[in-house]
């Protein structure tokens, strides 16, 4: 009897599997339906009970390093690499709470694109508030509470820490007094005979020049309790930067909040499904977010990082809420951990309502991308049916951040827009006319909402902003200018 080769040994296998399944098949049909694994798994039934729940808040902490693919193509070509973005956008959060609640309330998607617009009606209602970073707590450390990340504002700007010269470390001299490593930037004046192409709004910058370089390692995401303070009152803030303050407390760059989700590169070969064997020159590689914080020196000090999101059901009807414990998240369906929690967004600080009632005037903080038809200018914020009308005085922006996706009801890629990215800073005023009570309510109304013009951009949690304080005023450049 002849030898038999790797390949035929290989599709005796696959045959021999096939006609087993068809046996079991006809021998009891339900066992198909119970030994197929979905990896979209429940740790409890759906609520059916007449007490329905409208809202439910997740902490999804991915297992695997999370691909969120940027617009660079990828494809099966040799070589290829599927680039990350630094941080998930709301439509990756909102694409996959809607698909796990088509999944829960078993609604089925087809190649018909009618059929699945209809289907699509159904979830867009849902609003979604995030996705915010948020640490979870360490189980190493006794007083380690869980906390809020926020990307870092636009009008805050963070200089290398000051350093003996070489002559003061020769001579083992103290240092010269420093000042704060942190700075503010605020809408200024603008000097006579100045001339850009920007004069419908204030320029916002450096009160008075500095000669210091920007900080390489800028923390990207600050803890909610220095994002708070920043919100509350900048100044403050910067005088606990500054060693020489009196102030005791004073805080480091690596306190102010963490640099960003570090890159996990991996290297993947195409696998022959005939032979189960490497096929030469087909490497491909993948670049993930790692929602671990490392420390080489001291494992103990890893810190835990998830994603909070918050689903409001109550605009829609006949849907189940999901409740997965373990579900796909982004691309190459990596896995994820999904774990209810009763933590709510932050409350509207009195202090802060306070503050912009007596100024006047206040600054819009982006906590999420926002999308705006006229891409840097809100619209939507300004048209208030209670009466309050705030114009837009100054903007501290970034680069414009460049998302698109894919379009399930026609099976197509959606357009490319252009968002306002997280931290953009909105500098408002009020009109002199408006009263006091007004500007509260409308303060409170929308703290923690979204801002984005369009309706479902606002449902998609595009926008997602908070208020801090701001006098108003326009500050004065401090020396000369030319």
């Amino acid at each position: 009897m002849a030898k038999q080769s790797r390949r035929e040994r290989h599709n005796q296998k696959q045959q021999a599997k096939k006609q087993m399944h068809a046996q079991n098949q006809i021998a009891d049909p339900i066992i198909e339906h119970t030994s197929h694994v979905q990896v979209e798994t429940y740790e409890n039934p759906p609520n059916t009970s007449c007490e329905t729940p409208t809202q439910q808040t997740w902490l999804i902490e991915p297992r695997d390093p999370l691909i969120v693919r940027d617009g660079r193509p990828f494809n099966n070509t040799p070589g290829a690499r599927a680039y990350t973005q630094s941080f998930p956008p709301p439509s990756v959060l909102a694409g996959v709470i809607r698909s796990q609640t088509a999944y829960a309330s078993k609604l089925q998607f087809t190649r018909n694109s009618d059929d699945n617009r209809q289907q699509g009606n159904k979830l867009q209602p849902i609003q979604i508030y995030g996705p915010l970073l948020f640490k979870l707590p360490n189980p190493n450390k006794e007083k380690d509470e869980p906390e809020f990340l926020c990307h870092a504002p636009a009008d805050a700007l963070l200089f290398e820490p000051e350093a003996k010269t070489k002559a003061q470390e020769s001579d083992n001299q103290q240092s010269p007094p420093t000042r704060p490593w942190l700075c503010r930037l605020v809408p200024i004046q603008v000097p006579e005979r100045f001339v850009c192409d920007f004069n419908e709004l204030g320029l916002v910058g450096l009160v008075k020049a500095d000669p210091r370089k920007p900080a390489k390692d800028q923390p990207q995401f600050w803890y909610w309790e220095h994002f708070l303070h920043w919100l509350q009152d900048p100044e403050g803030l910067i005088n606990k930067t500054n060693p020489q303050a009196s102030n005791p407390k004073t805080i480091a760059v690596g306190d102010l909040g963490i640099k960003g989700l570090p890159i996990d590169q991996r290297t993947h070969v195409q696998i022959d499904s005939e032979s189960q064997s490497a096929e030469d020159g087909r490497l491909f590689q993948t670049r993930g977010l790692s929602f671990t914080q490392t420390n080489e020196q001291q494992l103990a000090e890893a810190r835990r990082l998830a994603l909070y999101v918050h689903a409001d059901y109550r605009d829609t009807t006949g849907l189940t809420i999901p409740q997965p414990s373990i579900a796909p998240l982004g691309g190459e369906r990596r896995l994820a951990h999904w774990a209810k929690t009763d933590q709510s967004l932050p409350a509207c600080d009195q202090v802060i309502v306070d503050a912009i009632v007596k100024a006047n005037a206040c600054r819009v903080i982006l906590l999420t991308p926002a999308m705006f038809s006229e891409g840097y200018r809100p619209t939507w914020l300004f048209q208030d049916p209670q009466g309050v009308q705030p114009t837009l005085a100054a903007i501290a922006i970034k680069r414009a951040q460049v998302i698109s996706g894919w379009d399930l009801a026609i099976h197509k890629p959606k357009p490319t827009r252009r968002l306002a990215p997280a931290g953009t800073v909105l500098f408002l005023k009020f009109a002199e006319k408006e009263n006091s009570a007004a500007i509260e309510a409308w303060v409170r109304n929308y703290w923690m909402q979204c801002i984005s013009d369009e309706e479902q951009d606002r449902r998609d949690g595009f926008g997602l902003a908070v208020f801090g304080t701001w006098d108003g005023e326009f500050a004065e450049i401090k020396g000369e200018t030319k």
